[in-house]
């Protein structure tokens, strides 16, 4: 039977490195960031893009993330607009990939409510740590304190629900909590 696990939080609290953990204790990780890039490359998704954006966010033929996430982390109706084309893609890809799997399936994703894949959750856990933590971990991935801060307002409404899993300490603390969320999950005493 499979078990579906919504995996949230803002940028830089450590979605990734849980959803790593979930991965070597044997669950099945669909990284939704990724689907999300790999959904701008969508020939459909270029065109609606280029006529919303102009070719101003585009480099030898595709789109630079870069450029989009300077015109769009800066306007929230234009990241309102790149949301309502890349989502529903992002979404029905994701679709395809949970009916392939079985078992335990996390679904790595910030925007989890905003791209309409919460309610494909059985349960959903959300990493949280210190604002302070969160810049220091996006300076050391380069981005200025600027890009930090508008990338940070943009992700404002992801709030704290299901399990929370908090990640201030090191990473053997979150492994351990991780492991442990796992066999409960397995044994079936976390949602459903």
């Amino acid at each position: 039977m499979r078990f579906v696990v919504g995996l949230t939080g803002k940028m830089g609290c450590g979605k990734s490195t849980v959803a790593e953990i979930f991965k070597e204790l044997g669950a099945q990780v669909i990284d939704v960031d990724k689907i999300g890039h790999e959904a701008l490359k969508e020939e459909a998704v270029k065109d609606r893009l280029r006529r919303l954006f102009g070719p101003k966010i585009f480099c030898q033929g595709e789109i630079d993330r870069k450029k989009l996430a300077n015109v769009v982390f800066e306007d929230a109706e234009k990241l309102r607009i790149l949301e309502s084309v890349v989502h529903p893609v992002i979404k029905d890809k994701v679709l395809k990939l949970i009916e392939a799997c079985s078992d335990v399936v996390v679904l790595d994703a910030a925007l989890l409510r905003r791209i309409g894949l919460a309610e494909l959750c059985n349960v959903i856990i959300t990493v949280k740590c210190d604002e302070a933590k969160i810049v220091e971990r996006l300076k050391k991935k380069g981005l200025s304190q600027q890009e930090i801060q508008r990338r940070l307002a943009a992700q404002k409404d992801i709030v704290e629900e299901g399990i929370v899993i908090e990640n201030n300490s090191d990473l053997a603390s979150l492994r351990n909590e991780v492991v442990n969320l796992y066999k409960r999950l397995l044994e079936g005493g976390v949602g459903g």
